[in-house]
């Protein structure tokens, strides 16, 4: 089959700050071991969770067409003939495709694309290609190294292989005008209150990295809209009850701006009360009684919506059951090299200088269950929520909205939480884990 000619130029990005979370990959791959002579190009996204998609773009010499193919993926652990895991190897196995262009009863066989641990940075790469079908497995073979994708290489030309015109992500980068602040909206102030039980023996360091991750994504934010930021920060030596009440009770926000109070840290299910949301622990000393050193987060969510700003969010990300529980420290993950993609600002002001006033409030897990994180992410609820928002930020999605990005970071949250199994190898798996966040939008 003749392969289609892709062409490279670049171009000056005027958006400075970026969503670091994705990594994208073009690799191009010809069969070895079957007959099949075409070159096929991909277009592949990984999320920081494994979780992702690709496109394939190829001309079939029979149907003289040129043929886009939309596949999910999943990211898996190789195990050898021993069922043993392999930790060096990783491979993303392509599932339901969708042709986005080309004969519509086109049966595409998906990839999978092998990623290998490099010895050096520990970071997975791309490394081999295969294909299995009902008669074998074909191998593949690249003929370029494959390029992780940043913001200069999305040119229109080339991103016009992999996306139609009419789809959000093509519209993003070429065709949405994006307009420039209000003198009002410029006036608006981004309040942060960040609370991080940073110096606690079994999960201070995770909170150090929601705390410190927070922190940076709404002061980027910030920064990207031109209006004002102001935060404050307890943790360490100064984590206790009365500092979070004396940061809530300081809040004076304007009717144009927006406030955020977001916590790290353990909590537990109140017994007392029918109220779904949990009581957080800011206690600083082990003998601290915990009762009288908590706060339900309910409650502050009321106190700061009563402040009259146009947005209020109010996060919590810590366990909902009982008090003498504590979060779950799972296993690290496999990471890739990540690509620099910059922000819509239509995006963000669609989710954070919508003129209609709204308030909502999120925790990390259901009463009756506990959080769970690991050293690479933090907080998985912390982690999902701001990849999804600074992806929804990004030019795969149009105008979206704070339903979509909490639905999303709900059901990604739960299934991140239960395919963080800990094993060794030979062993069978020790754990899973149970957590789904839940939200309120008023």
């Amino acid at each position: 089959m003749k392969a289609k000619t892709f062409t490279f130029l670049l171009f000056a990005c005027c958006i400075t700050i970026s969503a670091k979370s994705q990594s994208l990959f073009y690799i191009q791959y010809r069969f070895t071991t079957i007959e099949d002579t075409t070159l096929y190009h991909v277009f592949l996204l990984r999320e920081e969770d494994g979780t992702g998609f690709y496109r394939v773009n190829f001309y079939d010499d029979e149907t003289h067409q040129n043929t886009i193919v939309d596949l999910d993926m999943e990211e898996t652990y190789f195990k050898d003939k021993n069922g043993n895991t392999d930790n060096t190897k990783i491979y993303f196995k392509g599932s339901t495709p969708k042709i986005i262009e080309g004969d519509k009863n086109y049966h595409y066989y998906p990839e999978r694309f092998w990623f290998k641990a490099d010895t050096q940075t520990g970071l997975y790469e791309p490394w081999a290609v295969t294909s299995p079908d009902e008669k074998g497995t074909a191998q593949g073979a690249f003929t370029e190294p494959p390029l992780l994708l940043e913001q200069r290489d999305l040119t229109e030309d080339f991103v016009s292989n992999f996306f139609l015109k009419d789809e959000d992500f093509y519209k993003n980068l070429f065709t949405t005008t994006q307009r420039s602040l209000t003198p009002d909206q410029k006036k608006a102030q981004l309040h942060l209150v960040v609370v991080a039980n940073t110096e606690d023996e079994t999960i201070g360091t995770t909170c150090l990295l929601d705390k410190d991750r927070t922190v940076k994504t709404f002061k980027d934010l910030a920064e990207f809209l031109g209006i004002g930021f102001k935060s404050s920060e307890i943790f360490g030596s100064n984590y206790n009850k009365k500092n979070v009440e004396n940061a809530v009770s300081a809040l004076t926000p304007q009717k144009n701006d927006i406030v955020i109070f977001y916590y790290s840290g353990h909590g537990f299910k109140d017994e007392n009360n029918a109220k779904q949301y949990p009581n957080i622990i800011l206690t600083n000393k082990s003998f601290e009684n915990v009762d009288a050193n908590a706060m339900n987060i309910e409650d502050i969510y009321s106190n700061l919506k009563s402040k009259g700003a146009r947005l209020n969010l109010v996060i919590s990300d810590c366990c909902n059951n009982g008090p003498n529980d504590r979060a779950s420290i799972t296993c690290d993950v496999p990471r890739t090299r990540n690509s620099t993609i910059g922000w819509s600002l239509e995006n963000c002001k669609s989710l954070f200088m919508n003129p209609s006033p709204m308030s909502i409030l999120m925790t990390a897990a259901q009463k009756g269950e506990m959080s769970t994180g690991n050293l690479t992410f933090g907080g998985f609820f912390t982690n999902q929520f701001r990849t999804n928002l600074t992806n929804y930020f990004g030019p795969f999605h149009q105008f979206p909205t704070w339903k979509t990005v909490l639905e999303e970071s709900q059901k990604e949250t739960t299934s991140q939480a239960e395919n963080s199994r800990c094993s060794k190898s030979g062993d069978a798996v020790e754990k899973t884990y149970k957590q789904h966040p839940v939200f309120r939008i008023q």
